[in-house]
């Protein structure tokens, strides 16, 4: 279906200077995997270097999930990336990164990715923007961007950290596009405060547990009628921006569905 072109102030800066690109070859997920490695590695330490060989940050996930980057249109400068992790019942990993190495942030919830049907579930994780696209003043306190004045009230989403926002409206069409309607993530409370600003209302499932910083468990129902219900008025900025993405992203994961699992369009 024809979609009319973005409107909104943020939409179009986006649309302007940055494109979404799914990693569908070798070379765009080694573009992602070296991101990670410039971000987890060498500017914060969270992952040892040692354990990276080649200048990659990889685990044992990366070949069961969708990973997305957002690239500079002008230099084609790598600024940021995602992944969404799946756990079919028949994929080598059958459990979600959260349960192997987060159990410690599900302690005492009724709400476990073990409560679903494992084609039903999913993960976001190895978020990241670039050093070089988070130079303003405190942007360089996250791994994605200031998230404090994020967290401020305000009367639309121009206070959010663009490309940090953008990456989870990937997440959004990634969710939708898979069918997988039960997200877990572990993230920052401040993170989780700024998505609900965003209209995605995580609900935090344990306590808060130090991996790299204090962190939590999340979880998230995301339909369709979730969607469309998150990005209503008075969020016309938000669902401009959406749209922005959509139209870039969702016609790449079209053409290359995740196994298993059928097509839900937004």
């Amino acid at each position: 279906m024809a979609r009319d072109a973005p409107t909104s102030p943020m939409a179009e800066t986006f649309s302007r200077y940055f494109e979404m690109v799914l990693c569908d070859t070798a070379q765009t997920l080694w573009l992602a995997q070296r991101l990670r490695y410039d971000i987890y590695c060498r500017e914060y330490g969270f992952e040892r270097e040692e354990d990276c060989p080649g200048g990659l940050e990889q685990d044992e996930y990366d070949a069961q999930a969708h990973h997305c980057l957002i690239r500079h249109r002008d230099s084609g400068a790598v600024a940021g990336c995602l992944r969404l992790v799946y756990s079919d019942p028949g994929a080598a990993l059958t459990q979600l990164p959260i349960e192997r190495h987060g159990a410690a942030a599900l302690e005492g919830s009724s709400i476990q990715p073990s409560c679903f049907p494992r084609s039903e579930i999913c993960e976001i994780s190895r978020i990241a923007v670039s050093r070089n696209f988070r130079r303003r003043a405190r942007e360089t306190a996250s791994p994605i961007g200031d998230l404090e004045a994020a967290t401020q009230d305000a009367a639309d989403a121009r206070s959010f950290p663009l490309l940090a926002a953008a990456l989870f409206m990937a997440a959004r069409v990634m969710v939708l596009s898979v069918n997988k309607p039960h997200v877990f993530a572990v993230m920052e409370p401040r993170l989780a405060r700024m998505l609900e600003r965003s209209g995605l209302c995580f609900r935090r499932l344990g306590p808060l547990v130090d991996y790299h910083g204090q962190r939590a468990g999340y979880y998230l129902h995301y339909t369709l009628p979730e969607h469309q219900a998150s990005l209503a008025a008075p969020r016309d900025d938000l669902r401009d921006f959406f749209q922005a993405v959509e139209m870039q992203l969702a016609p790449q994961l079209a053409a290359r569905p995740l196994p298993g699992s059928p097509p839900n369009p937004v």
